[in-house]
């Protein structure tokens, strides 16, 4: 009811007032949006540097199988098996119960492209915040891009390695208890090749 008889010279200088303090406020949103979007990019990239790192880290896991087979026909056929993966026959102990296998691991070509891209993607981002944030010198942020051919460099670098995989073989009630030690990529392989584990 009080606004119903207020004088019309007020109203209309309450509104103008709401209507000076929207564009402040507009503008005080609109400054926080490149300091913010930079300091994510930012987190991004650190987190795009672990992820890289993380891809050449030699992870091992270690799995057993019960297999219905006796160790004197599965023996062989698991060292064809290595053999055929491009491992190589390193140490057996003394009664030939553990065996170790050893075989260079190639790096991805997919994997580096795909770092690749995401490492322009990243500084491609970083760089047009910074020239926004900083319009005489944020053009020299572009250099940033010349960066980004290390990040599948040292993918490459890291991802070819000498793998080592550990194969132990005991006798069991219903034929051989198999225990694998390896890249868990290689223990996923093994699952699906000789066991037919999806």
């Amino acid at each position: 009811m009080q606004y119903l008889f207020a004088d019309p010279e007020q109203s209309s200088t309450m509104g103008d007032s709401k209507q000076q303090s929207s564009p402040n406020h507009l503008h005080m949103s609109s400054d926080l949006i490149y300091p913010s979007t930079l300091l994510l990019t930012s987190l991004l990239a650190i987190g795009f540097v672990f992820f890289i790192r993380a891809s050449t880290k030699e992870r091992i896991e270690t799995k057993e199988w019960l297999i219905a087979q006796p160790i004197s026909e599965l023996a062989p056929r698991l060292k064809q098996y290595f053999q055929q993966r491009g491992y190589r026959l390193h140490t057996v102990n003394t009664d030939g119960s553990e065996v170790t296998f050893q075989g260079n691991v190639a790096a991805s070509p997919f994997l580096a492209a795909f770092l690749f891209g995401l490492a322009v993607c990243g500084a491609t981002a970083i760089a047009l915040v910074l020239t926004v944030l900083l319009p005489d010198r944020g053009i020299l942020a572009f250099g940033l891009l010349g960066l980004t051919p290390l990040a599948p460099w040292f993918y490459w670098r890291g991802a070819q390695r000498l793998e080592t995989v550990k194969l132990s073989l005991q006798p069991h009630a219903i034929g051989t208890q198999v225990t694998l030690e390896g890249h868990p990529d290689e223990l996923i392989t093994f699952e699906d090749t000789m066991l037919g584990v999806r």
